[in-house]
């Protein structure tokens, strides 16, 4: 395979011999979802009539997998888990034998049992710190801010640890993740700095063998919600009507909006919330999520772009006119190793568009 380095660990070390009998080896990882491999080997089988892996602790569920790739400018770890799923498949032929693992990220062992209890007096970042932490896992969390008097209301799991979590970081504007041992609750991270830039249609410089971009211009829409304020029994409205995440880019959806055409408008219902501090959260974070109003798909041309791309990144993407040149926000990645070489596969989006502007390159 064309990496200056793959390495791949089970149970702490690495596999003799498992890089000859590779066949693929793919890692997903996504801004919503939790990190996943699938790695595919073929079997042979021993003239004692044995067959290598299958009966092999290292390739037991739950055995613990880590993958690290690597290439001239760059080298990281992309994966860090355990086998979930074990699928040996047995051919009529020796060369049909091959053994398929699934693996998932440290996350997995958060989304195992529903739970039901209450969280009082406490801040959805409270939670999700001693989630994590009771879950061996080091928080990475952004404070939001607002305190759910048991007297007014409380916070009530009915779910697993994870769609808990995932559940408050939605209604937050936040992402909710686990790399490596951390966990993440916090904002996407537009202000990052940029990942290695992607050329389309650069002659010698191009790096991405296809790319392909979409404006959907119904998204885009002001939020608003009324409900009861339990601390003082009265009627209350809130709405967002602005985004407050960067722009990647120098028109927002509201800037590419004619005259004469009215701009959208969402009305959220049935959702219990009790003040103004949370409708108010809950409408902006409605409202910044509808504002990806671009988005994009494409494929790296691995060994020419000699970098690795990683999601919750943003990135600058070259050669696609000024209309849609410039920073995206990269949401999810597959890296696929195979004998043919080394690609990665991946999803963008973007919430301003550079109309009549020029290109920001780091």
């Amino acid at each position: 395979m064309n990496t200056d380095q793959l390495l791949i660990e089970l149970g702490g070390a690495e596999v003799p011999g498992l890089a000859d009998n590779l066949i693929s080896l793919e890692i997903e990882l996504d801004d919503q979802l939790t990190g996943m491999v699938r790695l595919t080997v073929a079997l042979l089988l021993k003239a004692d009539g044995s067959w290598p892996y299958v009966d092999d602790d290292q390739f037991a569920v739950w055995t613990k997998v880590a993958i690290t790739a690597g290439l001239q400018g760059d080298s990281r770890q992309l994966f860090t888990g355990y086998i979930t799923h074990v699928a040996p498949e047995f051919g009529a032929g020796l060369e049909q034998c091959v053994l398929t693992i699934w693996g998932m990220d440290a996350g997995v062992l958060m989304d195992r049992a529903d739970v039901l209890t209450t969280w009082p007096n406490m801040r959805d970042s409270d939670v999700a710190t001693l989630l994590f932490e009771q879950a061996g896992l080091k928080p990475q969390v952004t404070d939001t801010g607002v305190v759910h008097d048991e007297d007014i209301g409380t916070i009530v799991q009915r779910e697993t640890d994870s769609r808990l979590l995932k559940r408050l970081a939605r209604r937050n504007g936040f992402e909710c993740f686990v790399d490596g041992d951390t966990g993440y609750f916090q904002p996407p991270a537009l202000d990052d700095a940029h990942q290695v830039v992607l050329n389309v249609h650069a002659g010698e410089q191009s790096n991405v063998n296809r790319f392909r971009v979409e404006v959907d211009a119904l998204t885009p829409a002001a939020v608003g919600m009324a409900g009861i304020d339990h601390g003082t029994g009265e009627v209350r409205v809130e709405a967002a009507q602005s985004g407050h995440q960067p722009a990647l880019g120098a028109h927002r959806p509201a800037d590419v909006l004619p005259a004469g055409i009215t701009a959208g408008q969402v009305l959220i219902g049935q959702t219990v919330t009790t003040g103004p501090a949370e409708m108010a959260a809950l409408c902006q974070a409605v409202f910044d999520d509808n504002e990806w109003f671009v988005t994009g798909a494409g494929e790296v041309a691995a060994n020419s772009y000699d970098a690795i791309l990683l999601p919750r990144r943003t990135v600058v993407i070259n050669g696609i006119g000024e209309t849609h040149s410039g920073t995206y926000y990269v949401t999810h990645v597959t890296h696929r190793f195979t004998d043919d070489g080394y690609v990665q596969r991946f999803r963008v989006k973007r919430n301003a568009v550079v109309t009549g502007g020029g290109v920001s390159v780091p």
